[in-house]
């Protein structure tokens, strides 16, 4: 008897991974690199800028996405917020920033976030259910529908932060912050003694999107209304791609721009988009793509 052949969960991930990319390749934005301090350092691959004493972004601008990570340095070790696409092994540069110990925690588990999460030692995980679910003897393999991508690779975890903790790395204190929207584990870290907030995708000037899986548009806002609300010391917003710097007046902008699309008073341009209907809704200073 015919047997029909049935493609295996693998190569259906593949699939899924592959229409993934050339979809968020097709929304991503074009805008411009972070303007700001100048280039510091570079290896013909990364470019290291300085944003204070204590505080650096390393960019990845020869990747399509432009992907920004962030050195937090303590008097007693460092964080480095996201480790890129891995196209590059960001820990080279890392370690050229600060000697200090690093512990490495990702803004969300998106492919283009840990990209080389597997070449640190010190490794922090924000402790959520999914996130917990998803580790089996401190070895954490994200999910094809949290990275986007098949082919990301695992990597081991060493902390676990949870929501709201406070890191004490040294003469300066950073707090964790669950923000989920974009997708259900993005974090931001914030410092409120320097008015910083580094949140990953949930804010910078590109094309912000909502319509990923795990994505929710009423989450995204409600966490925007969080760091607004609970934060009134943030002034200057870190974002992971494209013009990374943004302001405190940036992020309000983006909660009067998610209300006005989830109260639909406002009409965004029709996409087409993996075989569902988006739309795209410009703001002030990037552009939110979200269900029509």
């Amino acid at each position: 008897m015919p047997t029909h052949h049935q493609p295996s969960p693998n190569a259906a991930a593949r699939r899924l991974g592959a229409a993934l990319l050339s979809a968020v390749a097709i929304l991503a934005s074009t805008a411009s690199r972070a303007q700001g301090p100048g280039v510091m350092a570079t290896d013909g691959y990364f470019e290291v800028a300085r944003i204070d004493s204590m505080t650096f972004a390393i960019h990845e601008p020869k990747y399509w996405q432009q992907s920004i990570m962030y050195v937090l340095k303590g008097e007693q070790r460092s964080i480095l917020f996201d480790t890129g696409s891995g196209t590059r092994d960001v820990a080279f540069m890392a370690d050229k920033v600060t000697r200090k110990p690093m512990t490495v925690i990702a803004s969300h588990m998106h492919y283009d976030h840990i990209g080389s999460h597997g070449s640190f030692k010190s490794v922090a995980m924000i402790d959520l259910p999914e996130t917990r679910a998803a580790t089996r003897d401190g070895w954490y393999s994200p999910p094809v529908m949290k990275s986007l991508w098949p082919f990301s690779s695992g990597f081991a975890v060493t902390e676990w932060w949870k929501p709201g903790d406070v890191i004490d790395i040294g003469d300066r204190r950073i707090e964790v912050v669950h923000i989920p929207g974009h997708s259900t584990d993005s974090i931001a870290l914030v410092d409120r003694a320097r008015g910083y907030a580094f949140v990953g995708d949930h804010l910078h000037g590109g094309t912000l999107l909502a319509n990923l899986p795990g994505s929710d548009l009423a989450a995204y806002l409600q966490s925007t209304r969080k760091l607004l609300s609970d934060f009134p010391e943030i002034k200057t917003v870190f974002g992971a791609h494209y013009q990374g710097r943004m302001t405190r007046d940036s992020l309000v902008a983006l909660e009067t721009s998610l209300a006005a699309i989830l109260e639909q008073r406002v009409s965004g341009q029709p996409l087409w988009w993996l075989g569902w209907t988006a739309a795209r809704y410009p703001g002030d200073g990037f552009t939110i793509v979200a269900a029509p």
